[in-house]
């Protein structure tokens, strides 16, 4: 099963301004007060060639995302969230802005498998923690807000 997300995710009050200034750029609403801005092939083509990925833990975080989650933040908490469980890649990570401050990345290189207990330490599930997500009944925060409704990240910018 393949899977594959680079996105940020804030308010939408935070994002609208972020994704205002990018070509191709769609919010998602995932909760009443969360949305996702999905880093699609367009929005990656909008900020490249300058957007080269910095060594964070792993993460293909490029300078113009990271700063566009910065300023974004500015309004309220943003998460970049990455997961890839394709290509033999078994890998998710986040980092979390507040106030123009970023807090330290985190990764996990673990393999996943779907019929394994949530892992609720994982750095997605603990990103959309920090951004006021209650798990409520479902296994994990991820499942709270349906992360897994798409399988691409071109696929949630349609």
């Amino acid at each position: 099963m393949a899977f594959e997300l680079r996105a940020l995710i804030g308010s939408r009050r935070a994002l609208e301004k972020a994704a205002a200034g990018l070509p191709g750029s769609r919010l998602v609403e995932l909760t009443e007060s969360l949305a996702l801005l999905p880093l699609s092939s367009a929005v990656e083509a909008a900020l490249s060639p300058a957007d080269r990925a910095p060594a964070l833990d792993g993460l293909r975080l490029g300078a113009k995302t990271a700063q566009l989650a910065k300023d974004a933040s500015a309004a309220g908490p943003v998460a970049y969230v990455e997961a890839d469980y394709s290509h033999g890649r078994d890998f998710q990570g986040a980092v979390l802005w507040s106030g123009g401050k970023m807090g330290a990345p985190r990764a996990d290189r673990n393999p996943w498998d779907p019929r394994e207990p949530a892992m609720v330490e994982r750095p997605v599930n603990a990103a959309l923690r920090a951004l006021g997500v209650d798990r409520q009944d479902f296994d994990d925060e991820w499942d709270a807000v349906a992360l897994a409704r798409h399988a691409t990240t071109d696929a949630w910018a349609r």
